[in-house]
């Protein structure tokens, strides 16, 4: 039948927000106030690692201890993922992060937390993280049906990315003017909110069962390795995290160059969650008819030019712009590569192909924050940033060349 010849009562109806749903909109809200305290924290331990070592080294130190437990533990976290209750693995890993986050708060405010210190919890938050990643994207399709799966992963996406503005923001004031211990006390009790909300989820509205009982790490890695679209997406995904790195390890030593000392790394930090969430509130029309290939090809272009000039600016007036494109081209193709990912894995091996996911994205920031770090103390971070920027081109060609499979317009956010 012919596209004019369809009646009106034949064209299916847009599917409902995500968030009428009871469920997810407490996952929600829960995980957007505990993703605000992450990137709080986030900052704040950059800040003040830098402050008692006056070292990008050991900001770099610390960003590995955060992100390392992801290569131990992103590819059992996936296993656990299919094999137990998400909900309350997930519960517990907050659990264990809120008491690791109320001990720092405790140290810094008495003045007894030194670089090793700082390494050691950030490694224990690390070890949550890994565990909460993988848990968190295979959740997302138990709480929406299907046709509901892409508006729910732009809505998880805009959770983290409005965290990027406000986290950080808050942590550049509360650093300003009333110090570490309370800028850490926050992240503390927003671990909590999301606890709370988990609670209050008694199951899931949309559970899939395999047909099959989860299996090995190792069918996750053969499914990646073998499907090509899979394997560039996972790839691109390494490419992204390695080039935005330095807008979140060098801003404090960026900061100091620009005389502006604890405030601007975390200004420059909230630009580049706003370029991020100015995508998913207003580029609706954007995503929605441009195919996986071609939105991924360009955000990581994006993310080159944004990451390059933050290296090039000679002020905050040139980098905040500078961290704002880095943003839009972050979750241009952030969000275009995950999204095919979720659609192409099947419900027994999601959890596992999603901590491969954490895998490739956290992983090799946590190398490349030491070689920032190390780097930058010696050519100084304008110089650094710059270099790292080159590695999102680098996979712009390549997925521009490559002949992979186009794939689907991508389901628009809400």
């Amino acid at each position: 039948m012919a596209a004019e010849d369809v009646a009106p009562g034949d064209i299916p109806p847009r599917p409902r927000s995500p968030l009428r749903r009871r469920e997810f909109k407490l996952y929600f809200t829960g995980n957007l106030v505990s993703n605000v305290g992450n990137w709080l924290n986030n900052v704040a331990l950059a800040v003040y690692m830098r402050h008692i070592t006056h070292s990008s080294f050991w900001v770099g130190v610390a960003t590995f201890g955060l992100l390392i437990p992801s290569i131990v533990f992103a590819l059992p976290a996936g296993v656990l993922a299919d094999r137990v209750d998400r909900i309350r693995l997930l519960r517990r890993s907050q659990w264990v992060m809120g008491t690791l986050a109320i001990v720092l708060t405790i140290l810094v405010g008495a003045g007894e937390a030194n670089r090793y210190v700082v390494t050691l919890i950030a490694i224990g938050l690390g070890i949550g993280v890994a565990l909460a990643i993988p848990t968190m994207q295979a959740l997302i399709p138990l709480m929406v049906p299907h046709d509901e799966l892409g508006d729910a992963i732009g809505l998880n996406a805009l959770t983290f990315n409005l965290a990027r503005v406000v986290g950080p923001a808050i942590a550049a004031v509360a650093l300003a003017t009333i110090g570490a211990t309370f800028a850490f006390g926050l992240n503390a009790a927003s671990f909590f909110v999301l606890i709370a909300c988990l609670m209050m989820i008694h199951r899931v509205p949309f559970p899939r069962k395999s047909e099959q009982p989860p299996g090995p790490i190792s069918e996750g890695l053969t499914y990646a390795w073998r499907h090509l679209r899979t394997r560039w997406m996972l790839l691109s995904i390494v490419a992204i995290g390695i080039a935005l790195d330095p807008i979140i390890t060098l801003s404090p030593a960026l900061s100091d160059r620009y005389g502006l000392k604890t405030g601007g790394a975390g200004w420059m930090v909230a630009a580049w969650g706003g370029g991020a969430a100015l995508v998913i509130v207003f580029g609706r029309e954007l995503i929605r008819k441009t195919t996986h290939r071609g939105l991924g090809w360009v955000g990581l272009f994006l993310l080159f030019l944004g990451v390059f000039g933050l290296g090039a600016a000679p002020d905050i007036g040139w980098a905040i712009p500078a961290c704002l494109l880095a943003g839009v081209g972050y979750i241009i193709a952030s969000m275009a590569f995950t999204t095919t990912i979720q659609q192409d894995v099947p419900e027994a091996l999601r959890g596992r192909v999603s901590a491969i996911w954490t895998l490739a994205f956290l992983a090799p920031r946590a190398f490349a924050a030491l070689a920032e770090g190390a780097l930058a103390d010696h050519i100084g971070p304008r110089i650094t940033t710059s270099l790292f920027s080159v590695i999102a081109l680098i996979a712009a060609v390549s997925l521009r060349r490559v002949q992979a499979p186009t794939g689907e317009p991508i389901p628009p956010p809400a």
